[in-house]
């Protein structure tokens, strides 16, 4: 896995894929400049990052060939047409740059109309539900989402574009054996440090769940954490399977924005789940209150001649009460209990408490 150290350059560096226009005029441009200086230059059809380091690496090998050519005063055609090169690699480069703003606040765009999709979530049951399939307009091909609890990666949900079958074999999976984040995964790693990171050469890593690996056949993914007043609480996986290219550091940054946006919508469903538990509760506990428990109704008081404390005492007893849960039942104290117990044994004849619970249910037969 790597984290933000590892791999230099800001999050999103390289960009989104250029458009086939742009990407087409640039790959026009480098056969051309190739061509004048008899050289090949690599088609920068890929991510604007690339795109513009293949554009110096060209603009500033025709400058020095235009430098070249001026001290060997070279015929006014060629220094023409070197001039003209450069001019042409600069408009590119403005052209690439422009994509690339736009392209960012593009993708700052679909990452709010994402949390738009589950902010009306009504619980963390109905968020992390709908989080992979948000995840997805984010450019993923597939997205999962799960819950971390005891150091224990417990799968959710997840979201696969044109394979939903795929999705459920995955968290079926995870379900069945839910992998131990002891530091052996590279999950651990996320959840220990609070970081985004990315996995690469999947299928030979040894830090991954080998299981999940093996149904997803994925070769790199990305993997933001979820947080919770500081602590990790879930995870968000994506990768680009179906695009068949490797994640990046703009699916990173991507990916960790959304989670991020997502851990907000999560903590404040996680305390509203947790009021509605709490009013369910004071609910239980106002109709125990309203409706309290009958207390046992006094056999006469002339029963064994007892008085009708005493008769309401044996009555406890015989329900299995304790001497301290009468003395809770009626408001008085243990030792007022204890001497009532004392006055029953001895007047229904009793050496003990069974002997005298027996007496006193058989008193109407």
């Amino acid at each position: 896995m790597t984290l933000d150290r590892e791999r230099p350059g800001p999050p999103g560096a390289e960009g989104a894929v250029l458009g086939a226009d742009l990407g087409a005029r640039l790959e026009q441009l480098a056969g051309e400049v190739g061509a004048a200086l008899d050289r090949e230059f690599p088609a920068p059809r890929q991510r604007a990052g690339t795109a513009l380091r293949s554009l110096a690496a060209m603009w500033d090998a025709v400058l020095a060939e235009t430098l070249h050519a001026a001290e060997e005063r070279a015929r006014p055609a060629r220094q023409a047409e070197l001039t003209l090169l450069l001019s042409r690699i600069r408009e590119a480069e403005s052209a690439v740059t422009d994509f690339r703003l736009a392209d960012g606040a593009g993708l700052l765009h679909r990452i709010r109309a994402a949390l738009a999709e589950v902010r009306d979530a009504a619980g963390v049951e109905d968020l992390l539900t709908r989080v992979p399939e948000a995840c997805l307009s984010l450019g993923f091909d597939r997205a999962l989402v799960s819950q971390v609890e005891d150091s224990v990666w417990k799968l959710h949900t997840m979201a696969i574009i044109r394979d939903p079958r795929m999705a459920e074999e995955m968290v079926a999976a995870g379900k069945a054996d839910p992998p131990a984040l002891d530091g052996s995964l590279v999950e651990t790693d996320v959840v220990d440090q609070g970081k985004p990171g990315l996995v690469f050469d999947v299928q030979n890593n040894p830090r991954v769940a080998r299981k999940l690996v093996r149904i997803s056949h994925c070769s790199s993914y990305g993997v933001a954490p979820l947080t919770v007043q500081g602590e990790v609480v879930g995870l968000l996986h994506g990768d680009c399977y179906h695009q068949r290219r490797d994640v990046d550091a703009t699916d990173r940054a991507v990916l960790n924005l959304f989670a991020e946006g997502v851990s907000q919508t999560l903590g404040r469903v996680t305390v509203l789940d947790g009021l509605s538990t709490l009013a369910e509760g004071i609910g239980r506990l106002a109709t125990t209150a309203r409706l309290p428990a009958p207390r046992p109704e006094p056999p006469p008081a002339a029963a064994f001649g007892l008085t009708r404390r005493e008769a309401e005492i044996a009555e406890l007893l015989a329900a299995g009460e304790s001497n301290q849960a009468i003395a809770r039942r009626l408001y008085i104290s243990e030792g007022t209990v204890k001497t009532h117990v004392t006055h029953v044994l001895r007047k229904l004849g009793a050496a003990n408490r069974a002997e005298a619970v027996s007496r006193w249910l058989r008193r109407d037969r």
